[in-house]
């Protein structure tokens, strides 16, 4: 149990937190300050479940817990890069896959499909990929559902 984040004290409580950003996230999908507690939280929410779940009986450490994470969905990985590039000003250590991020802005809005040069968050991939943020983040919070569903399956087992 984490005693330094109020309320929020497991990893079922901490996603609860990641839907309550990604619904403020919604209503403004152009704010960089709503995007990036949606990216810190996604990433970090892996943290909370390694340690909740104790997942260090099945991984040499929380490395590879967060590893076989990127390879289940590899927008966690855009996630990460995120919140590392957030919250360090250079990347020494960790090797991004995440070449830039910007807010592009085009002459449609929001209401315009992918095809029409619309303004959005927009993710550009060290292979070249482009990619919107709102599209990624939609892709992790589906993903971090599932896996928590499953998570209670196997834990209501266990205690069974």
């Amino acid at each position: 149990m984490n005693k330094l984040s109020f309320e929020i004290n497991n990893s079922l409580q901490f996603y609860k937190k990641l839907e309550e950003d990604y619904s403020d996230y919604i209503k403004n999908n152009l704010s960089s300050r709503l995007a990036i507690n949606c990216a810190l939280t996604s990433w970090h929410l892996s943290d909370w479940i390694y340690n909740e779940y104790k997942f260090d009986k099945e991984f040499q450490n929380i490395f590879e817990f967060q590893k076989s994470l990127k390879e289940m969905c590899g927008e966690l990985q855009v996630m990460h890069d995120i919140s590392n590039g957030t919250k360090h000003f250079f990347l020494n250590k960790h090797k991004p896959k995440v070449e830039n991020t910007e807010k592009h802005i085009g002459p449609f809005d929001s209401t315009f499909g992918l095809t029409f040069d619309k303004t959005y968050l927009k993710v550009e991939m060290k292979n070249g990929e482009i990619l919107s943020f709102e599209t990624i983040l939609k892709k992790v919070l589906l993903f971090w559902k599932d896996y928590l569903a499953n998570l209670s399956k196997i834990d209501k087992k266990s205690t069974n």
